[in-house]
Protein backbone atom coordinates (compact mmCIF):
# COMPACT_ATOMS: atom_id res chain seq x y z
CA UNK A 1 0.00 0.00 0.00
CA UNK A 2 2.79 2.26 0.98
CA UNK A 3 4.71 2.05 -2.65
CA UNK A 4 1.26 2.76 -4.16
CA UNK A 5 0.30 5.92 -2.14
CA UNK A 6 4.15 6.85 -3.08
CA UNK A 7 3.26 6.45 -6.83
CA UNK A 8 0.17 8.32 -6.76
CA UNK A 9 2.23 11.14 -4.87
CA UNK A 10 4.53 11.05 -7.56
CA UNK A 11 1.74 11.54 -10.10
CA UNK A 12 0.09 14.23 -7.98
CA UNK A 13 3.43 15.86 -7.91
CA UNK A 14 4.34 15.72 -11.26
CA UNK A 15 1.22 17.58 -12.29
CA UNK A 16 1.45 20.10 -10.16
CA UNK A 17 5.09 20.98 -11.75
CA UNK A 18 4.19 20.75 -15.07
CA UNK A 19 0.59 22.38 -15.07
CA UNK A 20 0.39 24.11 -11.07
CA UNK A 21 -2.51 21.77 -10.39
CA UNK A 22 -4.03 18.27 -10.15
CA UNK A 23 -6.77 16.59 -10.08
CA UNK A 24 -8.39 13.38 -8.26
CA UNK A 25 -11.68 11.19 -8.57
CA UNK A 26 -12.30 8.77 -5.97
CA UNK A 27 -15.43 6.35 -5.77
CA UNK A 28 -17.17 5.75 -2.72
CA UNK A 29 -17.34 3.18 0.40
CA UNK A 30 -14.88 1.51 2.21
CA UNK A 31 -12.42 0.47 -0.39
CA UNK A 32 -10.37 3.80 -1.11
CA UNK A 33 -10.42 4.51 2.87
CA UNK A 34 -6.76 3.35 3.23
CA UNK A 35 -5.68 5.11 0.36
CA UNK A 36 -7.45 8.23 1.72
CA UNK A 37 -5.68 7.97 4.87
CA UNK A 38 -2.55 7.72 3.20
CA UNK A 39 -2.53 10.59 1.16
CA UNK A 40 -4.14 12.83 3.80
CA UNK A 41 -0.65 12.36 5.47
CA UNK A 42 1.40 13.48 2.62
CA UNK A 43 2.37 16.51 2.65
CA UNK A 44 2.45 18.06 -0.60
CA UNK A 45 1.02 21.39 -2.29
CA UNK A 46 -2.44 20.15 -1.21
CA UNK A 47 -4.17 23.95 -2.26
CA UNK A 48 -3.25 22.89 -5.74
CA UNK A 49 -5.11 19.66 -5.62
CA UNK A 50 -8.56 19.23 -6.98
CA UNK A 51 -10.69 15.92 -5.57
CA UNK A 52 -14.06 14.65 -6.85
CA UNK A 53 -16.47 11.83 -6.49
CA UNK A 54 -16.52 9.32 -8.80
CA UNK A 55 -20.07 8.66 -8.06
CA UNK A 56 -22.37 9.75 -5.28
CA UNK A 57 -26.10 8.32 -3.86
CA UNK A 58 -28.67 11.14 -3.99
CA UNK A 59 -29.61 11.26 -0.33
CA UNK A 60 -28.55 14.58 1.81
CA UNK A 61 -25.18 15.15 2.40
CA UNK A 62 -25.05 14.47 6.19
CA UNK A 63 -26.82 10.90 5.82
CA UNK A 64 -24.52 8.00 6.63
CA UNK A 65 -24.90 6.93 2.84
CA UNK A 66 -23.51 9.88 1.40
CA UNK A 67 -20.14 9.53 -0.35
CA UNK A 68 -19.48 13.05 0.17
CA UNK A 69 -20.11 12.61 3.62
CA UNK A 70 -17.79 9.36 3.63
CA UNK A 71 -14.81 10.93 1.76
CA UNK A 72 -15.18 14.41 4.08
CA UNK A 73 -14.50 11.58 7.40
CA UNK A 74 -11.37 10.00 5.58
CA UNK A 75 -9.73 12.96 3.83
CA UNK A 76 -9.41 16.38 4.42
CA UNK A 77 -7.91 16.18 8.05
CA UNK A 78 -3.96 16.13 8.19
CA UNK A 79 -1.77 17.51 4.93
CA UNK A 80 -5.03 17.63 2.83
CA UNK A 81 -6.76 20.26 4.77
CA UNK A 82 -6.36 23.11 1.84
CA UNK A 83 -7.05 20.26 -1.15
CA UNK A 84 -10.03 21.77 -3.27
CA UNK A 85 -13.28 20.15 -3.20
CA UNK A 86 -15.63 19.82 -6.08
CA UNK A 87 -18.90 18.26 -5.81
CA UNK A 88 -20.22 15.97 -7.98
CA UNK A 89 -23.60 17.51 -7.56
CA UNK A 90 -23.23 20.59 -9.48
CA UNK A 91 -20.13 20.19 -11.81
CA UNK A 92 -19.59 19.29 -14.94
CA UNK A 93 -16.66 16.68 -16.18
CA UNK A 94 -12.76 17.86 -16.31
CA UNK A 95 -11.59 16.21 -19.25
CA UNK A 96 -7.85 16.91 -17.27
CA UNK A 97 -8.05 14.44 -14.42
CA UNK A 98 -4.81 12.85 -13.46
CA UNK A 99 -5.91 10.17 -11.33
CA UNK A 100 -9.03 7.69 -10.40
CA UNK A 101 -8.53 5.64 -7.60
CA UNK A 102 -11.83 3.57 -7.16
CA UNK A 103 -13.38 0.20 -5.92
CA UNK A 104 -15.98 -2.03 -7.24
CA UNK A 105 -18.82 -4.41 -6.54
CA UNK A 106 -19.38 -8.19 -6.26
CA UNK A 107 -22.02 -7.90 -9.21
CA UNK A 108 -19.04 -6.29 -11.11
CA UNK A 109 -20.30 -2.58 -10.91
CA UNK A 110 -17.75 0.57 -10.78
CA UNK A 111 -18.95 3.61 -9.84
CA UNK A 112 -22.40 3.68 -10.14
CA UNK A 113 -22.71 1.95 -13.08
CA UNK A 114 -24.35 -1.41 -12.72
CA UNK A 115 -24.99 -4.30 -14.79
CA UNK A 116 -28.14 -3.67 -16.47
CA UNK A 117 -26.68 -0.06 -17.80
CA UNK A 118 -24.64 -2.37 -20.08
CA UNK A 119 -27.39 -1.81 -22.86
CA UNK A 120 -27.46 1.67 -22.14
CA UNK A 121 -25.46 3.28 -24.75
CA UNK A 122 -25.40 6.79 -22.61
CA UNK A 123 -23.70 4.84 -19.74
CA UNK A 124 -20.65 2.59 -21.48
CA UNK A 125 -20.64 3.29 -25.00
CA UNK A 126 -17.33 4.98 -25.57
CA UNK A 127 -18.47 7.49 -28.44
CA UNK A 128 -20.73 9.18 -26.00
CA UNK A 129 -19.96 11.97 -24.15
CA UNK A 130 -17.58 11.97 -21.11
CA UNK A 131 -20.49 13.37 -18.63
CA UNK A 132 -22.12 13.10 -15.30
CA UNK A 133 -25.24 10.83 -15.30
CA UNK A 134 -28.17 10.25 -13.17
CA UNK A 135 -29.26 6.85 -12.43
CA UNK A 136 -32.43 5.38 -11.56
CA UNK A 137 -33.02 3.34 -7.68
CA UNK A 138 -30.62 1.04 -7.52
CA UNK A 139 -28.23 -0.95 -5.30
CA UNK A 140 -27.56 -1.05 -1.59
CA UNK A 141 -28.87 1.69 -0.21
CA UNK A 142 -31.40 1.56 -3.13
CA UNK A 143 -31.59 5.13 -3.98
CA UNK A 144 -30.88 7.15 -6.95
CA UNK A 145 -27.15 8.08 -8.01
CA UNK A 146 -25.01 10.17 -9.54
CA UNK A 147 -22.27 8.35 -11.69
CA UNK A 148 -19.38 9.57 -14.38
CA UNK A 149 -20.08 7.35 -17.59
CA UNK A 150 -17.44 4.35 -18.84
CA UNK A 151 -16.25 7.35 -21.77
CA UNK A 152 -15.26 10.01 -19.10
CA UNK A 153 -13.52 7.46 -17.31
CA UNK A 154 -11.37 6.99 -19.91
CA UNK A 155 -9.89 9.95 -20.03
CA UNK A 156 -8.79 10.02 -16.67
CA UNK A 157 -4.88 9.75 -17.02
CA UNK A 158 -4.00 6.79 -14.22
CA UNK A 159 -6.74 4.25 -12.86
CA UNK A 160 -6.25 2.65 -9.35
CA UNK A 161 -8.91 -0.39 -8.86
CA UNK A 162 -8.63 -1.40 -5.42
CA UNK A 163 -8.98 -4.90 -4.66
CA UNK A 164 -9.18 -5.79 -0.99
CA UNK A 165 -10.13 -9.52 -0.45
CA UNK A 166 -9.25 -12.48 -2.28
CA UNK A 167 -13.02 -12.84 -3.39
CA UNK A 168 -12.96 -9.09 -5.07
CA UNK A 169 -9.94 -10.62 -6.88
CA UNK A 170 -11.87 -13.05 -8.20
CA UNK A 171 -14.45 -10.39 -9.49
CA UNK A 172 -11.40 -8.80 -10.75
CA UNK A 173 -10.05 -12.07 -13.00
CA UNK A 174 -12.95 -13.43 -13.51
CA UNK A 175 -13.80 -9.70 -14.83
CA UNK A 176 -10.78 -9.84 -17.67
CA UNK A 177 -13.08 -12.08 -20.03
CA UNK A 178 -16.39 -11.72 -18.71
CA UNK A 179 -18.49 -9.01 -20.64
CA UNK A 180 -21.39 -9.17 -18.54
CA UNK A 181 -19.66 -7.24 -16.04
CA UNK A 182 -18.94 -3.35 -16.29
CA UNK A 183 -15.99 -3.63 -14.64
CA UNK A 184 -14.40 -5.80 -17.94
CA UNK A 185 -15.53 -2.60 -20.07
CA UNK A 186 -13.27 -0.45 -17.76
CA UNK A 187 -10.07 -2.98 -17.92
CA UNK A 188 -10.23 -2.98 -21.32
CA UNK A 189 -9.55 0.50 -21.94
CA UNK A 190 -6.74 0.82 -24.16
CA UNK A 191 -5.99 4.34 -21.93
CA UNK A 192 -5.45 5.17 -19.43
CA UNK A 193 -2.96 3.39 -17.25
CA UNK A 194 -4.64 1.10 -15.10
CA UNK A 195 -3.50 -0.37 -11.97
CA UNK A 196 -4.70 -3.10 -9.33
CA UNK A 197 -4.28 -2.36 -5.86
CA UNK A 198 -4.02 -5.90 -3.99
CA UNK A 199 -4.86 -4.92 -0.08
CA UNK A 200 -5.23 -7.92 1.67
Amino acid sequence: MQKDIKKIKGILTDSILSKDEASIIVSGGSSPIKILHGLDNINLEWHKVKIMLLDERLVHKKNKDSNERNLKNNFFKNFSKSARYQSIRNSEFDNNIDLAILGFGFDGHFASIFPCHLKEYKFTDLRNEPCILKTKEMGVPYVARLTLNLSACSRVSNIFIICNSRKTFKVIEDAKNNSALPLHHLLKLKYPNIEVIKDF
